[in-house]
C-alpha cells in the first residue's frame, strides 16, 4: 500500500466497528495509518481490520469500553507496546439516549439514560484524551479529532442531554487546543449532520440545503485532512459536515 499523507502514523479510531468510525478507519488505513480499531463490538471491529489487511494496510483490533478508564489505560498501553506511538486519536464511540430506545423530551427523561448518555459521550472523550496526551506532550506531537454534532450547534428537539453532551465536547475541543498547542498537538472537532450510516427509505432531499444526506466515507475525508500534515496550523476548530443544515431555515 502507498504510504499516502498518514504514512507511518499510529491512529486509535473509537466507536471503529459500525458506521462513520469505519470509514474513518478505512480512509486512514488507505491512506497509510496503522489503525487500532476500537470498539466493544469485537466481531465488528475484527471485520473492519479485515478489510484494512484485504487492502494491504495493517490494523488491529481492541477491545475497550471509553467509558471505562481501566479498559482505555489497558487498551492504550496495548496499542504503544507494540508501536510504540500513537500519532493520532479519533473520540468517535459515543450516541443518545435512541440507542436505549429512550429518545424523549427532558421532561420525560430519567437521570440513569443522561449520566448514560453524558458517560459515553463527554467523558468517554475525556477518558481516552488523557490516557494518550503523556506520550504526545512527551513526542511533542498529535493528532486528537472529537465529535460533536449538529445537535450540540444549534440544539435538537428530544436529544437535549446528547446536545448538552455534544456542546461541551466542542468547548473541550476549543480549550484542550489552548492548552496543547506548545506540545505541537492539533485539537480539532467535526459535527455531522445527518449521515447515512445505514440503509434509509427517510427522504432526506429537504432536510439539508444539498438535498441529500451524507456519507460516512465524506465525514472521514475530513477526519483524514486534520489528522495529516496538511491541517498543521489548525487546531480549535468546529467544522460542521453537514450539507448546510445549520444554515438556518430551509425554503
Amino acid at each position: 500500500m502507498d504510504a499516502g499523507k498518514l504514512g507511518a502514523r499510529v491512529a486509535i479510531v473509537t466507536g471503529a466497528a459500525h458506521g462513520i468510525g469505519r470509514a474513518i478507519a478505512l480512509r486512514f488505513a488507505a491512506d497509510g495509518a496503522i489503525v487500532a480499531v476500537v470498539d466493544i463490538d469485537m466481531e465488528g471491529a475484527q471485520t473492519v481490520v479485515g478489510e484494512i489487511t484485504a487492502g494491504g494496510g495493517e490494523a488491529v483490533a481492541y477491545d475497550a469500553d471509553v467509558t471505562d478508564s481501566e479498559q482505555v489505560g489497558v487498551m492504550v498501553d496495548a496499542v504503544l507496546d507494540r508501536f510504540e506511538k500513537i500519532d493520532i486519536l479519533v473520540n468517535n464511540a459515543g450516541g443518545g439516549a435512541g440507542l436505549l430506545g429512550k429518545t424523549a423530551p427532558f421532561k420525560d427523561q430519567t437521570e440513569d439514560v443522561w449520566r448514560w448518555v453524558v458517560d459515553l459521550n463527554l467523558h468517554g472523550t475525556m477518558i481516552c484524551t488523557h490516557a494518550v496526551l503523556e506520550q504526545m506532550i512527551e513526542r511533542r506531537y498529535g493528532k486528537i479529532i472529537n465529535f460533536g454534532s449538529i445537535a450540540g450547534v444549534s440544539g435538537l428537539p428530544n436529544w437535549a442531554v446528547y446536545s448538552a453532551a455534544k456542546g461541551a465536547i466542542i468547548a473541550f475541543t476549543k480549550t484542550l487546543a489552548m492548552e496543547l498547542g506548545e506540545f505541537g498537538i492539533n485539537v480539532n472537532c467535526i459535527s455531522p449532520g445527518a449521515i447515512l450510516t445505514r440503509p434509509t427509505t427517510r427522504d432526506w432531499t429537504r432536510g439539508t440545503w444539498l438535498q441529500r444526506g451524507g456519507e460516512p466515507a465524506e465525514v472521514a475525508a475530513m477526519a483524514s485532512f486534520l489528522a495529516s500534515d496538511e491541517a498543521g496550523y489548525i487546531t480549535g476548530v468546529n467544522y460542521l459536515v453537514d450539507g448546510g443544515r445549520t444554515l438556518g431555515p430551509l425554503r
